[in-house]
């Protein structure tokens, strides 16, 4: 099992007290709530526990209530502050992001009214496409999620092989719904040795979408089919990792992916693409 599913513990809601800690650049402080660990703190801030251990100086996984951690901004916000006059409209007006996805960032403010000149916001990056598409799980039915694109994986067919995590992992339990992110059209379905039973979406001519480990499709899923932004395509589950019906090899989740296929076939980075589909 996958060691940072093994830490999570279900607890109160996770409430951050983000203020500016003084020569650490894009850092802030979390003040650690009833029911937190490491893991979950690590996926709200897009890290891991290691590097909030090395962050912090721990030389455990134990917590107390309370406890002040130095965690980093995550990787899909800029910090800027606010100036005289301003209102999260403003903001929204002159960093070119929609309000709603403003006030989504910025979950730390009681009143999102009530902000004042020198308060640090976040500020949601804007990828460079795909700006309409959906978040594949619906909100409320999925963990917090960090980028593990590119860390490394050591299962193949063929033996124990190191490479490289080719998508972003959003964790769920088996039988979520799993929504098509854009319109496009399946070109490949059924089984995958590695993404388990597997859908590619086709969304334009250089761009192909990647839903992988899914416990079953929804009806009608097959190659050929055309398929709509926000449409049922299939179920989280945790197959793969074997010959056709493997499955429990992991803890189940979606394995979303991005590749261009030209002038080579090959995957990018999806995160910032998920972060800003689910604000």
């Amino acid at each position: 099992m996958n060691q940072r599913m093994k830490q999570f513990v279900c607890g109160a809601a996770l409430t951050a007290f983000l203020t500016v800690t003084p020569g650490l650049g894009s850092a802030a402080t979390y003040t650690v709530q009833n029911g937190d660990n490491l893991w979950l703190i690590g996926t709200k801030y897009s890290t891991t526990a290691d590097q909030l251990k090395k962050l912090n100086g721990l030389r455990s996984d134990s917590l107390f209530i309370g406890q002040k951690l130095i965690v980093p901004d995550p990787p899909e916000f800029m910090m800027t502050a606010v100036r005289y006059g301003d209102t999260l409209w403003k903001i929204a007006q002159r960093q070119g992001v929609p309000i709603t996805k403003l006030i989504a960032a910025n979950t730390q403010l009681a009143n999102p009214n009530n902000i004042w000149p020198g308060l640090e916001i976040r500020i949601p990056k804007i990828p460079g496409a795909y700006l309409n598409g959906v978040l594949p799980l619906a909100k409320g039915t999925y963990t917090p999620f960090y980028n593990n694109y590119a860390e490394a994986r050591a299962w193949s067919a063929e033996g124990p092989a190191v490479r490289a995590h080719e998508g972003v992992d959003v964790f769920a339990a088996k039988g979520t719904p799993v929504y098509s992110a854009l319109g496009g059209t399946v070109v490949k379905a059924g089984w995958n040795e590695y993404g388990g039973w597997r859908l590619t979406i086709r969304v334009d001519d250089s761009t192909e979408f990647y839903y992988a480990h899914l416990s079953k499709y929804a009806a009608g899923m097959k190659e050929g089919v055309q398929v709509t932004a926000g449409q049922l395509i299939g179920y989280v589950g945790s197959t793969g990792y074997g010959p056709e019906g493997t499955e429990g090899q992991f803890v189940p989740h979606l394995h979303f992916g991005i590749y261009k296929r030209t002038p080579t076939y090959k995957p990018i980075d999806p995160y910032l693409i998920l972060k800003w589909w689910s604000l």
